[in-house]
């Protein structure tokens, strides 16, 4: 299909040259090279070192840094002190004192003088008069200007003896002049000062070394042993002999005896399975068995419930672990009737109920804390005292 048009002609040269300007020619920013002479010295040429490795270069900065140079000035900032360390603890002393009122110091006073002894008060006070300045009432003497009647005169020259003579005596040596120098105060010389007596109360008594003593052996049979051990290795401290008894011999006594026609519950003793020990059982028994102690009746074995009461409330853990493995074997046999006669059963509960045995286990295995061994037993004496029937006391 043709498509009827007209043909022109468009001419791009025009166009270009009339929209965009022209640009300058490129030679017009290009000067001429010229060579100019230079005023450093030539520099030789550095060589690279043989070994292969760089040279060590020195990386210090010209300049330090400015942390360095705050530390400089805060250093340099504060003004020296050239007072000694004496010198500044008198001046803050002496202007705390001025500061102060007269009943303040008056006060101060009173304190120090209670609580310092005597003689460490008499010491500061003379350190304290040797440390005062002493006072110059009169001038120094100036050096007075030297005249020519001070200047020594000049010592004639021996005349040489002619050979032949006798030479005279050694001479004497030449006399100290007699006169007195001038008084120099010395303050070791000077007189203690006067203090009021009333100030420092005399000691009542005073302690003086004790010449050694004949090493004499001592005898522990002797009946005087305790105190001849006493004027021996203490002589100087005092004696109470009550806290030396449990070292002496026990004597005979007749507390839980066999001859005794009646006892009471509370003295009754018991081994650790928790049976009643006879008085003649209990005097038999050797002392390897452990149920010997300083108590009432050291003589007879056995725990009576009141002394273990005690002990199931000690600090010691291994006394209140015993204690209590007794308690529960003994509350254990109480409720089971193992202790036949009635009278002695209604006994042993008014014991237990007056030592607070039950109440005592159940607060020890309901801690919080505390030794574990402790609680394991008084939960296992509850545990026996349940299994026993867990009666309270039946007397009426």
């Amino acid at each position: 299909m043709n498509i009827p048009g007209e043909k022109f002609e468009l001419d791009f040269d025009d166009l270009q040259d009339d929209s965009c300007p022209h640009a300058p020619p490129p030679m017009n920013f290009v000067s001429d090279i010229v060579e100019k002479t230079s005023n450093t010295a030539p520099v030789a040429p550095v060589f690279t070192p043989s070994s292969g490795f760089p040279s060590h270069k020195k990386r210090i900065p010209k300049n330090p840094s400015r942390f360095k140079q705050r530390a400089q000035a805060a250093t340099q900032a504060p003004q020296e002190d050239n007072r000694t360390d004496k010198q500044r603890i008198s001046d803050d002393n002496a202007a705390r004192v001025a500061a102060m009122s007269p009943e303040q110091i008056e006060e101060e006073r009173n304190e120090l003088l209670s609580k310092l002894s005597p003689n460490l008060i008499e010491k500061l006070l003379k350190r304290a008069t040797l440390d005062d300045p002493i006072p110059s009432s009169t001038p120094k003497p100036q050096p007075s200007a030297p005249t020519v009647e001070d200047d020594p005169a000049p010592e004639p020259k021996p005349i040489p003896r002619p050979v032949g003579e006798r030479p005279d005596a050694i001479p004497k040596p030449p006399q100290k002049s007699n006169q007195k120098k001038d008084p120099v105060h010395d303050i070791d010389d000077a007189a203690p000062p006067i203090y009021d007596p009333a100030l420092f109360p005399s000691a009542d008594k005073y302690h003086f070394p004790v010449p050694p003593q004949p090493d004499a052996e001592l005898d522990p049979s002797s009946p005087d042993f305790q105190q001849s051990l006493h004027q021996k290795y203490f002589p100087d401290l005092p004696s109470d002999p009550s806290k030396l008894a449990w070292m002496a011999p026990v004597k005979e006594d007749f507390d839980y005896h066999p001859d005794q026609e009646d006892l009471l519950p509370s003295a009754l003793r018991f081994d650790f399975r928790g049976e009643i020990l006879p008085p003649r059982k209990a005097r038999e028994l050797p002392t390897h068995l452990g149920l010997h102690h300083h108590a009432e009746a050291p003589n007879a074995a056995g725990y009576t419930i009141p002394e273990l009461a005690r002990l199931a409330r000690s600090t010691f853990p291994t006394q209140r672990c015993m204690a209590m493995q007794v308690l529960g074997r003994i509350l254990y046999r109480l409720g089971m009737g193992s202790y036949k006669v009635q009278e002695i059963t209604n006994g042993l509960w008014r014991c237990v109920e007056e030592g607070r045995v039950v109440e005592g286990l159940e607060e020890a295995a309901a801690a919080k804390g505390g030794h574990m061994s402790v609680k394991a037993y008084a939960t296992e004496a509850l545990w026996l005292w349940q299994k026993g029937g867990g009666k309270r006391m039946q007397a009426q």
